[in-house]
């Protein structure tokens, strides 16, 4: 039976960057990853700038996409064309999270993959986990847990099961295309319109050499996205093919969850996915940092980290909670959701992101202004 001080659970963006920054303060860290490595996942794999800062060091060129994405086009209900530049990084998240885990290695943490937590339980001060890998079961006691277990989280489904749903609460689906198309390289096109994707924006973008389309929807995400890609293909004359098809669900609700005394839930797994904004891995990253910063004030003054994680996240929490409730009244009608993007208030945003980009610059990490606004 081994002991260490933080078992991280999931080896994603949150649960990579948590045991790189729990290893570099000192702690023996334990990160476990359900699937064999690289492995792939569903996600834009699209961030900005910033997103440096918040992992801890610049990414390789060779851990991009040979693609930049440096243009956006954001698409009215009405068809009206709204143009801007911004410089984003573009990345597959199977080479992206890979060379995260391998950060967290050589920051001293141990990673293990094709292992999956089974079970745990509280045992006074320690947390004694149930582990599986191909060599078997085994027991891991702990002294705090981070769960960055994603949207199927099993610690959050075991500490609060009524967070989920028998059915599904949606679903996003992407279709890989391969071929030639009217459409720039460069540019992240953004469809807001009801009849292609009734959660947020559908999407069209390059990842090297394929074509990225895809939309999301609570119900039928299926028949929602094969009417997006019908649109694009005809209006942006794709010739080529389907290379394949992918997509995720969730049955879990999107209120927010932090955990509770040694347990921490960061990224995904804390529910912290912002459709305002149509990001998430900017926000699983800063939440791996603010659960290792609460851990080492914790060691400090001898109580439960989870009183100064809830303290830390607390402007995450508000602006994720606010931008839903914009989400839902942007895309309550048709109406609303093009009043959204009328020329003023596009105007005011972009404006806005052009400010609070010069300030990432120089904010410290924990400060970052998540984009956009």
């Amino acid at each position: 039976m081994a002991h260490y001080d933080i078992l991280v659970v999931g080896g994603g963006i949150a649960g990579s960057v948590a045991a790189r920054f729990a290893a570099q303060n000192g702690f023996e860290t334990l990160l476990i990853e359900k699937l064999k490595t690289p492995r792939n996942k569903p996600c834009s794999g699209i961030q900005f700038s910033y997103f440096e800062k918040l992992v801890g060091t610049k990414i390789p060129p060779a851990r991009l996409c040979e693609n930049a994405l440096s243009k956006v086009e954001i698409i009215t209900p009405k068809g009206k064309v709204i143009r801007g530049k911004m410089k984003m990084l573009n990345f597959w998240r199977s080479t992206f999270d890979s060379w995260l885990n391998s950060l967290a290695v050589e920051a001293g943490a141990t990673f293990c993959d094709q292992t999956q937590l089974v079970d745990f339980h509280e045992d006074g001060d320690i947390i004694r986990a149930q582990v599986r890998s191909k060599d078997g079961e085994d027991e891991v006691t702990t002294r705090y847990l981070i769960a960055a277990d994603g949207l199927r989280s099993q610690i959050r489904k075991k500490l609060r099961p009524q967070d989920f749903a028998p059915g599904k609460a949606g679903a996003a689906v992407n279709f890989y295309f391969v071929g030639d198309a009217d459409l720039d390289p460069d540019t992240l096109y953004m469809f807001y319109n009801r009849e292609f994707a009734p959660l947020m924006f559908a999407w069209v973008y390059l990842k090297d050499d394929q074509w990225v389309i895809g939309t999301g929807a609570p119900t039928q995400p299926l028949k929602y996205a094969e009417q997006f890609f019908n649109f694009v293909k005809a209006k942006y004359n794709l010739r080529g093919e389907i290379k394949r098809r992918e997509g995720f669900s969730s049955p879990m609700r999107s209120e927010i969850f932090l955990g509770r005394e040694n347990i921490l839930l960061a990224g995904d797994a804390a529910g912290l996915i912002d459709l305002y904004r149509g990001v998430g891995m900017d926000n699983a990253a800063l939440s791996a940092r603010l659960a290792i910063k609460a851990i080492v004030k914790s060691e400090k003054q001898g109580t439960p980290p989870f009183k100064f994680y809830k303290e830390f996240m607390r402007r995450m929490a508000l602006k994720v909670v606010k931008n839903a409730s914009k989400q839902a009244a942007r895309y309550a009608t048709d109406n609303s959701l093009c009043k959204s993007l009328s020329r003023l208030n596009v105007i005011k945003s972009g404006l806005q992101m052009l400010i609070a980009a010069q300030l990432n610059k120089i904010l410290p990490p924990d400060k970052i202004i998540t984009l956009p606004l």
